[in-house]
Formats: C-alpha cells, structure tokens, sequence
C-alpha cells in the first residue's frame, strides 16, 4: 500500500538515492534547485533512516529541513529523538551530529535545503542501530486508547455488546499501527461521527481524545473546515463548539 503513498508525495519521488549506502533501508532523492542554494526532497520508505552525521563548514553553513509527507524523527546525539509530522521544520547547525528518518510505518518526506557556507562536507558516522530506532519508535508510541464505557454503562445488559466495543473497536481496530497512526484515527473518527449529524457526548469524547493522543488544534480544525461544504455548515459548527471546549477553554 505504501507504494502508492511514494507516488503522491509533494515535489516528486525521483530516483533511488545514490547516497542509500549511508542510508538503512530505501530512501529516494529529488533535486529540485542548485543554483545558489540546494534544495531536494528526500523520501523515506517507512522503517527508512540515514546514518549519524555532521554537516562541516568553516563559515556558516548548516541544513533546514521541512517535513512535507507523513511521519518521522529527527534526533541529535546526546539528545531526546523529536517526532516530524508536515509543517514541522528543523535547522541542523554545522557540526551537529544527527540523524533523521521515517517512523516505521509511515512513509516520510522532507525537502533538504543546504545552507550557503564555507568549507562545507558532510562527515557520515555509524548507522541508526536497530536498538536505538526501536527505542525511538518506543518513546513516540502513542498512548494507548483503553475503552471501558461499553462495559461500564451496558455491560449488565448487553455484555457481548460491551465487550466489542471495548475489545474489538477500540482495542483491536484503534491498535492498529499498519498504515495509520492514532492521530490520524482520532481525526477520521470525528470527521465520520460529523458527517453523520452524531453530535452528542461520543463527539466530545473524540475531541478531548484526539487532544490527548497529540492532535493539534490547527490540525483537527483545517481538517473539519475542509469537510464543511461537504457534510454541512451547521455540522461543523456544532463539533467547533467542541474543538474550542476542549482546546480554548479559557476563551469561553
């Protein structure tokens, strides 16, 4: 499946990168500008990260990157790794050893622009063990939804139905960590509960768990301003009554 997600990414796959071996796993280089300043947009197939590096320079120098596709990381030795979702951007000081790349299941891509400078190389280290991209992956892992309403409210009644809602919906089909992550989810999850006119008090539990598992104000509102000439005004109003409950509370 994630072929097709290579295929989309903005600014172009390319061609595999000639720089793989400093790579573990596939990554995927497109050179969009030379003069003056490089910029290219690197790709990364999920599991995908470059060596340890440093950017050398004498005067100046240094990279910036800007996060474009899906989800990453970015860690400077000695450092806490720091998780790259679109719209993220991160300056990497000359000398700074570091390392970026895809999380495991997510393609991920950035645009790479080499700030001017003198003197400037690129010194690649050791690669990204095994052990410490799993410890990475570990300490981004998103906090687990655990549902007990089912059993909590209609256990007494309906304990198979209670149990599926636990178990099964929230416990099997939110774990799972194939193509999308929980954030992702959590916003599907509105934007269908929308749709469907169902602006009770399951909304406002979805609002209060997509903030909980990282979803950002901006996020969940550009994605329900997108929705609105499709699902209806007066749908979107209602759940933004929620969004700036649970975000901006201190608005009301």
């Amino acid at each position: 499946m994630y072929k097709e997600e290579l295929a989309a990414v903005p600014f172009g796959l390319g061609e595999p990168n000639p720089y793989n071996k400093f790579f573990t796993g596939t990554s995927y280089l497109n050179i969009l500008h030379t003069d003056g300043v490089l910029v290219a947009n690197v790709t990364f197939e999920p599991g995908c990260r470059n060596f340890w590096h440093v950017h050398e320079a004498t005067k100046d120098g240094g990279q910036i990157l800007i996060v474009t596709y899906g989800r990453g990381y970015y860690q400077e030795f000695g450092k806490d790794p720091q998780e790259l979702l679109p719209g993220d951007f991160v300056f990497i000081a000359p000398g700074v050893k570091h390392w970026h790349g895809a999380a495991s299941d997510s393609v991920f891509s950035h645009l790479a622009l080499e700030v001017p400078g003198e003197g400037t190389s690129t010194t690649w280290c050791e690669s990204v063990s095994d052990r410490e991209y799993a410890e990475v992956n570990s300490f981004h892992k998103s906090t687990p939804v655990q549902q007990t309403a089912g059993r909590d409210q209609l256990g007494a009644i309906a304990p198979e139905f209670a149990r599926l809602n636990d178990d099964i919906l929230f416990g099997e089909v939110w774990s799972r960590g194939s193509y999308l992550d929980i954030k992702k989810r959590c916003i599907l999850t509105i934007v269908a509960l929308t749709s469907q006119g169902l602006t009770d008090s399951s909304l406002l539990y979805h609002v209060k768990n997509a903030k909980n598992q990282g979803v950002g104000k901006n996020e969940l509102v550009e994605s329900l301003t997108h929705i609105a000439m499709y699902v209806g005004w007066s749908k979107i109003w209602a759940v933004m009554r929620y969004v700036k409950e649970v975000y901006a509370p201190k608005e009301q």
